[in-house]
């Protein structure tokens, strides 16, 4: 087993969300570029830790939707090709169609982009105010809000 390997478990599901959240809502040509333009900006380390990533398969395995995994899949690539010494280590030389990988402290770089960009209180806020127009009132939309999170 690879030292410094981590994937992708309950633990770090925030992390997911919040990349795959950024995904959805700017699309997948702006998501690229943003990815993109952090990688340049990272150095990288042949010998650091590495966020392994799955392709969603199943819906009782953690993995990551088509499109982000698509562009993490190219952003790899691009990354072997600036430092062909990544070849080294297994979890980029048996990257195939269902598993990819990136340096940690990228993954971490991106994750921090995703959650600087996305105000978690907004979606609840249009929800209430969904609720509120629909003619409920603050308390009933208050308790569909708490509801609709129980569900999901």
């Amino acid at each position: 087993m690879e030292k410094h390997v981590i994937g992708l478990e309950r633990r770090n599901l925030a992390e997911l969300e919040a990349v795959e959240r950024l995904a959805a809502t700017v699309g997948a040509e702006v998501f690229e570029a943003d990815v993109m333009r952090l990688s340049r900006l990272h150095t990288i380390d042949p010998v650091g830790a590495i966020q392994a990533i799955r392709r969603l398969a199943h819906a009782s395995i953690i993995g990551m939707s088509d499109t982000p995994f698509q562009i993490f899949q190219r952003l790899a690539d691009e990354l072997i090709e600036r430092e062909p010494s990544l070849l080294g280590r297994p979890s980029y030389r048996c990257r195939g169609s269902q598993h990819t990988a990136l340096p940690y402290e990228l993954w971490l770089s991106i994750v921090r982009h995703s959650r600087d960009n996305f105000d978690p209180a907004a979606a609840d806020a249009e929800f209430l105010v969904s609720r509120l127009r629909e003619g409920l009132t603050s308390e009933e939309a208050f308790f569909a809000l708490i509801a609709s999170k129980r569900y999901k």
